[in-house]
């Protein structure tokens, strides 16, 4: 595989029980509501799902469980596993256990915590799609604190076992539109929700989005698949303008963004997600009540 499908896929949170151990049955029932709404593959163990807060047991257990679940009930779905880790000797190990499992691709983030240079990414990715699993070079400088110039993406999507981009950043003129002429459509570049209409005109391969976020992007993807792009521009428009009021930001300028994140998949899903890992808390009491009223408002503009 050069290029990974087009389409949306929906970033799992990982639930969790009022112990604080993963909850797989209520994982298991994500899936199947991501299904149900369209998603056309599942990220396991993204950055909101707490991948940094898991042991590898548990995380191996996430890729198990995941991959046996959409196996016997949606084979459809794509399977893309979030291998990052702090340094190779790690992500070898959880590239090869989602490799063996199945899956369709990992998505890695540059080495965090220590910031690297640009040789040392730049062998980061290429000894991860050596691996023989394809790799999504996953885009999240706020998080990782490694900042991917469109000239320097250029150079990674060129990586050989590199077959797709996830960008979180959503300024289109420094940032998306130079991103896409520099890419070249080598590989498909994915956006995020908030900047999921200007990705759409701008050419994107779909979207790797927040599962509370899915039933907006999946119609805006449809509305602009099906319709065309002048005529359905204001439609687009309206629905990512209410996403975007609607729902939290990512945890480049959240900082409760596991806690919001996970109570806003609750909400959105109606399966219970439980609590962040401590240290991390649930948002304010006043959080809950403008989502849903805000979600009403949504889902009212989608249906339209």
């Amino acid at each position: 595989m050069n290029r990974l499908p087009h389409g949306i896929y929906a970033m799992l949170v990982t639930p969790m029980d009022e112990e604080g151990r993963i909850d797989y049955g209520a994982l298991r029932a994500e899936i199947d509501w991501c299904a149900t709404h369209g998603a056309d593959g599942i990220v396991v163990t993204p950055s909101i799902g707490e991948f940094a807060c898991l042991d590898d047991i548990e995380r191996w257990a996430c890729f198990g469980v995941c991959a046996n679940h959409v196996a016997k009930y949606h084979p459809r779905l794509r399977l893309i596993a979030t291998t990052a880790d702090t340094c190779l000797w790690k992500i070898r190990t959880h590239t090869k256990r989602a490799r063996d499992l199945g899956y369709m691709a990992a998505q890695v983030v540059p080495p965090y915590y220590w910031v690297p240079d640009k040789d040392e990414v730049f062998q980061h990715f290429s000894e991860v799609a050596a691996l023989g699993l394809p790799v999504v070079v996953y885009h999240n400088p706020k998080l990782s604190k490694v900042s991917i110039s469109p000239e320097f993406a250029g150079r990674l999507v060129r990586i050989p076992g590199v077959v797709g981009m996830k960008e979180v950043k959503t300024d289109r003129q420094s940032h998306l539109e130079p991103l896409f002429i520099e890419v070249g459509g080598v590989v498909p570049i994915f956006t995020t929700f908030r900047a999921f209409s200007t990705g759409l005109v701008l050419g994107s391969g779909g979207g790797f989005v927040n599962i509370f976020a899915l039933e907006a992007v999946v119609a805006m993807w449809r509305i602009f698949d099906k319709t065309g792009r002048s005529v359905v521009h204001r439609k687009i428009e309206d629905i990512q303008n209410q996403t975007n009021i609607t729902f939290p930001r990512g945890g480049e300028d959240n900082q409760r963004h596991v806690g919001s994140t996970k109570l806003a998949a609750s909400i959105v899903t109606g399966i219970d997600m439980g609590k962040p890992r401590a240290p991390y808390m649930l948002p304010k009491n006043d959080f809950e009540p403008q989502l849903r009223k805000n979600l009403a408002i949504l889902r009212e503009t989608i249906a339209a």
